[in-house]
């Protein structure tokens, strides 16, 4: 079964992940549902609980993404009657800037959404993107939109500090994206760094502005960034930081993380990898504990659907650290082709590349990382006993404390997940 959305979907997130903008679909109301839901749903703005100020047209209800709801007659005649009725009304909502996203079907109609936006003076408030690459991954969707916006903003050269980075490839799609913000922005903060935005992932058009004062681009998942940092590093000058053992997912890839950013940024990495071994303590002594009242996790099986930024350190550091074996590793779509390599490798050193051949629908898994939609299919027919959910794809646990996957604080949490599990195998 395949669950993944497309460039088209990305685009909107992209958008909708930017604090003060708003994605507006130029399009039928049927393929609105999904992408208004899970904005609302994964990055809620202030004013989205008062839903009586999302009643009227285009809105439908709904706080997030509103739509030309084309019918027969506008795929014939065009949408820009509707676009001149829409957009006055969406202004007033007083966000930064709003960004026009055809739907596949719109795109078809022909019509001239930039010249539109500029016959109607809009320019400056409006940005239109006509194709969003439909076919695409989800990740080149949203790494092209972020470069789109980054353009459309037009930072200028300021004056940069040596202390400034950037945070890039997080997506509001990601599970726990701003857990996983705010510990790496903790991890940085050790090391003498500042953070200055993470753009798609809730910053604001203020603060994508202010990244041109940032010296370094750290880049988290490429997937998501490639472009994105290619920009930056030719029209602003900005370093690009691109630690060579994935997102900083287990003990051993958030040190070297933290190691390959120190080196890079001329900091000491000395308190922050201080950090990750008192963590690397307490998750011992709680082992150790609880070693004799639930099973030790080594011979578990595993299988993996994710980004292969992700899937690379989580796959080592489950064999390595806790004995792990994996049964299925997948890649989303637009994987990074060097972190496929490395993996392949690893995987081949331990004698386990049988694992990317595997279809998970047919091999037995303790554990499943994957989507939630997926997961629970796994669950339900037998072929997964726990489930464990890495992107925004379900919404059946109500969460209200904040949680991460990735650094000193990501790996206690997968470790608790997984020695919990194991009692109830038990």
């Amino acid at each position: 079964m395949k669950f993944e959305e497309d460039a088209f979907f990305g685009t909107l997130l992209a958008i909708e992940g930017i604090t003060d903008a708003r994605a507006v679909m130029n399009g039928p109301n049927g393929c609105r549902g999904n992408p208004a839901y899970f904005s609302d749903r994964h990055f809620p703005r202030d004013n989205s609980l008062n839903r009586r100020s999302f009643e009227e047209l285009f809105y439908f209800g709904q706080s997030r993404i509103p739509c030309t709801y084309l019918d027969s007659d506008d795929y014939i005649h065009g949408s820009t009657d509707k676009l001149r009725e829409i957009l006055p009304l969406i202004a007033e909502k007083g966000d930064a800037f709003i960004a026009v996203v055809n739907s596949p079907g719109a795109s078809l109609i022909g019509d001239d959404l930039n010249r539109f936006l500029k016959e109607a003076g809009l320019e400056d408030k409006c940005m239109a993107f006509e194709d969003a690459g439909y076919s695409g991954p989800l990740s080149a969707g949203f790494d092209k939109t972020i470069v789109a916006v980054l353009k459309w903003l037009r930072l200028n050269r300021l004056p940069k500090s040596k202390d400034r980075v950037n945070l890039l490839g997080f997506s509001i799609y990601q599970k726990y994206w701003k857990g996983n913000i705010a510990e790496l922005t903790r991890l940085c903060e050790l090391m003498g760094l500042s953070i200055v935005s993470a753009p798609g992932a809730g910053s604001d058009t203020a603060t994508i502005r202010e990244s041109a004062t940032a010296s370094y681009n750290i880049v988290i998942y490429p997937e998501y960034a490639g472009q994105t940092a290619e920009w930056y590093e030719s029209e602003l000058g900005i370093t690009t930081v691109r630690p060579s053992a994935g997102a900083p997912v287990g003990f051993d890839a958030t040190e070297s993380w933290i190691r390959e950013v120190a080196g890079a940024t001329g900091r000491d990495p000395t308190p922050a990898l201080e950090d990750i071994r008192r963590k690397r303590t307490d998750a011992y002594h709680q082992i150790s504990r609880y070693f004799n009242e639930s099973d030790y996790p080594k011979g578990a099986t595993f299988g993996i659907k994710a980004d292969s930024s992700f899937a690379l350190p989580l796959v080592k550091w489950l064999y390595e650290y806790l004995g792990m074996l994996p049964v299925s590793v997948e890649f989303m779509a637009g994987e990074d082709t060097r972190t496929v390599r490395k993996l392949i490798e690893f995987l081949e050193s331990t004698g386990l590349p049988g694992a990317l051949s595997a279809d998970r629908e047919t091999v037995m898994q303790d554990f499943c990382f994957s989507d939630g939609i997926s997961g629970e299919h796994l669950e339900l027919t037998g072929r997964c006993r726990c489930p464990v959910e890495i992107f925004n794809r379900i919404s059946g646990e109500i969460e209200f404390t904040q949680k991460a996957f990735l650094g000193g604080e990501g790996v206690l949490y997968i470790l608790e997940r997984i020695f919990n599990a194991l009692r109830k195998f038990s």
